[in-house]
């Protein structure tokens, strides 16, 4: 049906399940695989790997000489046997490679509530030696293993676990690997879906030429002025709803010369653990076509906050404050553009706060969403959180979850200035559910990249669509973009935790250039009120501007329906109903 290959390719286990050996030799590498670095090897001295009342076993030392020589012992070759030469070879590569990290960064994200509520998930499969599941000894093992001076490693995190063996539940990680196989199943079946759908749109529009669509991404005839500002929110809103002043740190993308009348405004929010330079690329791009924009610092939710560790200095993340923070920021920052501050005399024109578009990056994508209208879901978060590793591999629920700590009266942060919303890998699905993002009525572009482990496109992008009754909406697919492909390079000077290239996927050059092109095409459509700017958010636009093998799709017509008949073309029946999306 389609020619697209899953993130991961890992065997069927269950015609390998032919004797108890052989379901211990390919679950534990099947879960090694499929988990990834941290969870690739268990133990200090040695691997521990039950199943039921059965144990086996694998040392460390073992481990260490396969990684270094790619030599390996007789019992380890027993595991070995069970994978394809692409398989060992990733393996090894795994236990091989080194994340340099500063310690006080992985303490902060390990102690804050995402890290907890991670550990605690992750500590149901690999538990101590007492069979006890053990979050604390695995912090302690990942802090400890960020200090090596040669980085942190799936070697040293079993060298520095404090206890002389780690054990896995092979049991509870075999049900983990089955929802990660049956997840990439459905996912394989809709993305394609969406994608035929993009072709039978563009096959019923007249062509758009490549040259068109490649204006859209090279720099406009505006010079762009850059400047910084800082502010002080002590509002009375902000005070009754979160009981302390935030500053504010902003970087505003100016046109030079000004246009001569009031320029509309877009807001840039990033996501968790980023800042206000991860996309100074679009600030300065889209104020060169003659915008405004303003790229907001949340200061509870950045890459600053991160790593400024100390006792209790993720207490509003706890909370879930920064699920109200954020929508505040933006509406305070627009208050503030509407009064023209001295900060913005330097430059001779005027904005105008009233017409705005939101663009947001994944945290960023609920506060756009948030602010367009989109209700928060209580009923839907205390049904789905805490989230399951058995029932969802979705990283974004344990950051979803943290919302259900916000008190009711804070439901409301609706700001009618937003006019348009472009939310990139938003999260959304458990958050918002239907009734939730049913309420948005304005503009949307929902962005989602095919390879999202974070925020997977099928849970958090593509089936939220479906529930959007907004008559302007648009579904664009990148194609082997991940969650952070579309992020620029921080200007920041600070130094934190590095993503990994295998997260950062291979298209961030060409993802960032399809988002120069289409957010432009959607500042022009909705705040411009240009209309004949529409034809270029097409699926004929997608066609034209793709540069396979990286391509990319937009939809308008997807539906539940079309959702509903992918699922139903999966070689096995789903039952009980897709894990992704059961409601």
């Amino acid at each position: 049906m389609d020619s697209y290959r899953p993130l991961f390719q890992l065997a069927d286990v269950r015609p390998l399940i032919q004797s108890l050996a052989r379901v211990m030799r390919v679950g534990v590498i099947g879960v090694m695989l499929a988990w990834g670095q941290p969870i690739l090897v268990f133990g200090a001295e040695r691997v521990v790997v039950s199943y039921f009342i059965l144990e086996r076993s694998i040392s460390l030392s073992e481990l260490t000489h396969y990684a270094e020589t790619g030599k390996t012992s007789r019992r380890l070759r027993a595991y070995l046997d069970a994978l394809a030469p692409h398989q060992r070879e990733q393996l090894r590569t795994a236990l091989q490679e080194r994340l340099i990290l500063e310690p006080v960064a992985v303490a902060q994200l390990l102690y804050s509530p995402l890290g907890e509520a991670m550990l605690e998930q992750v500590s149901t499969v690999v538990q101590s030696e007492s069979r006890q599941a053990n979050a604390q000894a695995l912090r302690a093992a990942l802090i400890l293993a960020a200090t090596d001076p040669q980085g942190l490693s799936a070697l040293s995190l079993i060298r520095h676990y404090p206890a002389k063996a780690m054990r896995v539940d092979l049991t509870k990680g075999l049900e983990i690997l089955k929802t990660f196989q049956l997840l990439v199943r459905q996912s394989q079946s809709v993305l394609a879906s969406v994608r035929q759908q993009s072709q039978a749109e563009a096959a019923n529009q007249a062509p758009i030429s490549p040259q068109s669509m490649q204006a859209l991404t090279e720099p406009g005839p505006w010079r762009v002025q850059v400047l910084s500002w800082t502010v002080t929110d002590n509002s009375s809103i902000r005070l009754a709803r979160t009981g302390q002043p935030r500053t504010l740190n902003v970087e505003v993308y100016l046109p030079t010369p000004p246009p001569p009348t009031p320029i509309p405004l877009v807001v840039i929010s990033h996501g968790l653990g980023a800042d206000r330079y991860s996309y100074a690329y679009l600030g300065e791009h889209l104020a060169s076509h003659g915008l405004a924009v303003a790229a907001i610092e949340h200061p509870g939710s950045s890459m600053q906050h991160l790593l400024s560790f100390s006792g209790g200095d993720s207490d509003s993340l706890r909370a879930g404050q920064e699920f109200i923070d954020r929508p505040l920021d933006i509406s305070f920052i627009l208050n503030q553009l509407s009064q023209y501050p001295a900060y913005l005399r330097p430059w001779p024109g005027r904005v105008n706060p009233q017409e705005v578009l939101v663009i947001g990056q994944s945290f960023g994508g609920y506060t756009a969403l948030r602010l367009a209208g989109a209700a928060l879901n209580r009923a839907k978060l205390k049904q789905n959180c805490p989230p399951s590793l058995s029932a969802s591999l979705n990283v974004s629920l344990l950051l979803q979850c943290q919302a259900l700590s916000l008190p009711p009266d804070t439901d409301n942060l609706t700001d009618p200035r937003v006019k348009a919303v472009l939310a990139i890998n938003p999260i959304s699905s458990k958050i918002f559910g239907p009734a939730g993002l049913a309420a948005v009525r304005v503009p949307v572009m929902i962005v989602a990249g095919s390879a999202d482990t974070i925020a997977p496109a099928l849970a958090e992008q593509v089936l939220p669509f479906t529930w959007l009754k907004t008559p302007h909406r648009y579904l664009v697919l990148m194609d082997e973009a991940t969650h952070f492909s579309t992020i620029g390079q921080s200007q920041a000077d600070t130094t934190g935790m590095p993503i990994p290239i295998a997260l950062i996927g291979p298209t961030p050059r060409q993802s960032r250039y399809y988002l120069r092109a289409l957010s432009l095409a959607f500042v022009n459509t909705y705040l411009h009120q240009d209309q004949s700017m529409e034809v270029y958010l097409s699926a004929a636009a997608a066609q034209a501007l793709s540069q396979p093998p990286l391509t990319i799709h937009i939809t308008q017509a997807w539906n539940a329906t079309a959702l509903n008949s992918a699922l139903q073309n999966l070689d096995q029946p789903v039952s009980p109903p897709p894990v992704m999306l059961a409601h």
